[in-house]
């Protein structure tokens, strides 16, 4: 079935639907659909936000390209095939909470998943030595989460997402709890992180900033049912800097986003 993707989609999701069924006071079963026939293509080196209201269904999503949930209906596809559940070869993901082992170094977090499959210890040691140079983080691979900051642990998380050297990343919220400094100079790491790796990214954040200045391209969700009402492509040139977020360029698309947002929440 892989002619059915586009030339260069590392990842595909074809009309995902999905819907939960709740009991309420009365014990009558209720559907609510918190995504309908939602189609994206990210491709192969493209990094891609999606941003819309509370609710709209965007880390739903990111957990079904994850293989994490499975769609009430729609395919995915990963590099040509059907996804049918987690697959950590093709897919790294990071999540808002860096959910670091408190009892491993930064090494060892980073070495878990390649643990679980009884990697040799030599080449866990190569591996996690490599992206912790990747991340900056050469000088504390023997720290502890206690003793990293909240943008290390974010760094170490991103390392250990890329661990299996998949071509697709996808990051939901992944500095939500940092503060506004930390958080703008991890744009730049994480752009960095990103082209050395030449993984592909799929980007969920409530910031319409971060969104713009990390992006190619911006998807905009609505809600009720969650699906994608806009697409905009994003010309700022590579690589970015941090002057850029005060660019009318910058401006005007954070004030057309927020205008489509506002108009997709219910009155």
């Amino acid at each position: 079935m892989s002619e059915q993707i586009p030339p260069g989609a590392i990842v595909s999701a074809r009309a995902v639907s999905k819907s939960f069924v709740s009991s309420n006071a009365s014990k009558q079963n209720q559907s609510f659909t918190a995504l309908q026939q939602v189609s994206l293509e990210l491709q192969q080196g493209q990094f891609v936000s999606l941003v819309g209201p509370s609710g709209c269904g965007k880390s739903t999503l990111l957990q079904i390209i994850a293989g994490l949930v499975p769609a009430s209906s729609g395919e995915v596809f990963v590099a040509g095939k059907i996804l049918s559940g987690p697959n950590p070869d093709k897919i790294g993901v990071v999540f808002q909470e860096p959910l670091l082992l408190p009892w491993k170094t930064a090494a060892e977090n980073i070495e878990f998943p390649l643990s679980l499959r009884g990697t040799p210890a030599k080449a866990m040691r190569e591996r996690s030595s490599a992206l912790l140079e990747l991340v900056g983080l050469s000088d504390f691979a023997s720290a502890y989460p206690h003793q990293l900051s909240g943008g290390m642990k974010s760094r170490v998380a991103i390392a250990r997402g890329l661990v299996m050297e998949p071509p697709v990343l996808l990051m939901d919220e992944p500095f939500a709890a940092l503060d506004e400094q930390t958080r703008t100079r991890m744009w730049s790491e994480l752009l960095r992180i990103v082209d050395r790796s030449r993984a592909s990214v799929l980007f969920v954040t409530h910031g319409l900033v971060e969104a713009i200045y990390l992006a190619d391209t911006v998807l905009v969700m609505g809600v009720k049912p969650g699906r994608i009402i806009e697409r905009i492509e994003v010309a700022l040139p590579r690589p970015r800097i941090v002057d850029m977020v005060g660019s009318e360029t910058v401006g005007r698309l954070r004030n057309r986003i927020w205008e489509l947002i506002a108009e997709a929440v219910p009155k």
